[in-house]
């Protein structure tokens, strides 16, 4: 009995533990529930992308909600009776939220400690262009998309005017998504260091690698315009480099069948493919090349994923996004097939057997 006692001790001293280590809380009371349940997700993005899931009890409408979060996540709120209406939020390390009103972006409303507070300003801003987008639902297609469009405008506008005028307040992270596309990054460069680099750090650098990229990707289509490479093309020289710094040329390779894979070292289906496509250049090598064209990542990633994969075949980088264009890359990983002549044969995207198929049938 002793032992019981004393185990079942440690036991609340080590809830007790757990329970200090929590820095963020969230209480709330949402108009409409009842007994309900509040299915709270957020992502964690650094070592590996991983999905948090948990569910909250809400008696009378109250729920409330505790965790240990070593930065700021963006996240999302719903009730499992109605999971249609969803909230987007941001769950923030050492700061306390309080919630009041209903899960939409039109009736939410903040309030809690220093971020909650500018939060809720950030959305006094969002809250009357979000009233007309719900207005404009109920109209037709044509009427919707032209108030929309006239919305999106006027939103545009005032989002980057608070972010100018506030960019010393983490909340502001919230309309960066929101102004036009290619005024991300100039919103960004508009915040403070402490704001840039503090704990809304990551949120950031994931917004800000995602328009450089969509930047370069119109960049790059402004480039080729209407010059892209269809079946039954000759396919051009594009100009890329090895991993020496070399441009490969591909008229170095006439004579065998080539497959362009286009890739990255941060897509996991790319990775997952390289077992099969070893197998089958190892099996086709004497009549087949394969050249890996490595896309929106760094040298450096490039470079170790090829070491550390073992990848066997040539490879090239492509800085510019020109040539996804080109090929009119949709998805990766994406595959081409070249004949002996340097004409494109076919197009594979994603990872499908009926690539391996049109392998041996052409081989």
């Amino acid at each position: 009995m002793k032992k019981l006692l004393i185990s079942a001790s440690l036991l609340w001293a080590v809830a007790l533990t757990t329970v200090a280590q929590d820095n963020f809380k969230l209480t709330g009371k949402i108009d409409g529930a009842d007994s309900d349940t509040l299915c709270i997700e957020y992502v964690i993005l650094q070592p590996e992308k991983q999905i948090v899931k948990r569910k909250v009890a809400v008696e009378k409408g109250e729920f409330s909600f505790s965790a240990e979060l070593p930065e700021a996540y963006a996240g999302s709120m719903f009730l499992k009776s109605n999971p249609k209406e969803t909230l987007y939020t941001y769950f923030v390390p050492n700061e306390e939220a309080v919630f009041s009103g209903r899960l939409n972006s039109v009736e939410e409303h903040w309030s809690g400690s220093t971020f909650y507070q500018q939060y809720e300003r950030v959305n006094n801003v969002q809250r009357p262009f979000n009233t007309e987008f719900a207005a404009a639902r109920t109209e037709p297609d044509s009427i919707r998309k032209l108030k929309n469009r006239d919305i999106n405008s006027r939103a545009h506008s005032e989002y980057m005017k608070y972010i100018e005028e506030h960019p010393d307040e983490d909340a502001v992270v919230a309309l960066l998504m929101l102004v036009g596309y290619d005024q991300v990054l100039t919103a960004i460069g508009k915040l403070t260091p402490e704001v840039r680099n503090g704990r809304m750090k990551s949120e950031i650098d994931r917004y800000e690698k995602l328009f450089t990229l969509v930047m370069k990707e119109q960049a790059a289509r402004e480039v080729v315009k209407n010059d892209t490479i269809t079946i039954g093309s000759q396919v051009p020289e594009l100009g890329l480099k090895d991993l020496h710094g070399h441009v490969l040329e591909l008229k170095s390779l006439r004579g065998k069948y080539v497959v362009l894979d286009f890739w990255g070292s941060w897509c996991t289906w790319c990775i997952k493919g390289f077992p099969k496509l070893k197998e089958y250049y190892a099996k086709y090598k004497d009549r087949l090349e394969i050249v890996g064209i490595d896309c929106n990542d760094t040298a450096e990633k490039w470079a170790t994923a090829v070491k550390k994969h073992n990848v066997p075949w040539l490879h090239v980088r492509s800085e510019d996004g020109i040539a996804e264009q080109k090929f009119r890359v949709q998805g990766y990983p994406y595959k081409v097939l070249i004949s002996p002549e340097g004409i494109v044969l076919n197009a594979y995207l994603g990872e499908t057997e009926a690539f391996y198929q049109y392998l041996d049938a052409t081989l």
